[in-house]
């Protein structure tokens, strides 16, 4: 798997800049963002599907796949020149368990139940981004600051935390979100 990983970063370092695909702070500590997306694989069951929305340039969606064979990521991304990435990415990568949706998540219309978002801010926004396809009971796998607090709901969802501390600034939150 070193090599694929490898061959991910020289990817990403070919086109980052070319397409936009990732702020400065991620491109300068690219290798912590990796080995952070790594940990979100540890919680996903054998057999799911996983929706990474906002993909931009394949985190965390990416190295899950990579870490994962064995469950469906796929990642979803509404900039064309950003989704053109995450298929050459696919390909050079032979990354058979990823699928790449090129468009509005809101257009997404397969049920699932495991989630990553990393640039959306705030629940309620991404609650209304996709509570068309999440099941009644589902979860988040987010890079969030450590003094970053859990709502106890959010739209009709109430909501349990699991954290790991992945850095000196962030965690992984994993949140267990279930409509009663």
């Amino acid at each position: 798997m070193f090599h694929v990983k490898q061959k991910y970063k020289a990817l990403v370092k070919q086109y980052s800049r070319s397409l936009d695909l990732f702020g400065p702070s991620v491109e300068i500590h690219f290798d912590m963002h990796m080995d952070s997306a790594e940990e979100y694989a540890k919680y996903i069951p054998e057999g799911e599907t996983l929706l990474d929305v906002g993909s931009g340039g394949g985190l965390p969606g990416i190295p899950i796949a990579l870490a994962r064979p064995d469950i469906k990521v796929i990642l979803c991304e509404i900039r064309q020149r950003r989704a053109s990435f995450l298929n050459i990415a696919r390909s050079q990568l032979g990354l058979s368990n990823v699928r790449i949706f090129a468009g509005d998540v809101r257009k997404f219309k397969e049920p699932v139940s495991w989630v990553t978002a990393q640039a959306v801010g705030d629940l309620g926004v991404l609650l209304k981004l996709i509570q068309h396809t999440v099941t009644d009971e589902w979860h988040l796998l987010s890079r969030r600051p450590k003094d970053w607090v859990v709502p106890e709901k959010v739209g009709p969802y109430s909501v349990e935390q699991e954290r790991q501390g992945l850095d000196e600034d962030a965690d992984l939150v994993v949140l267990h979100l279930s409509r009663k």
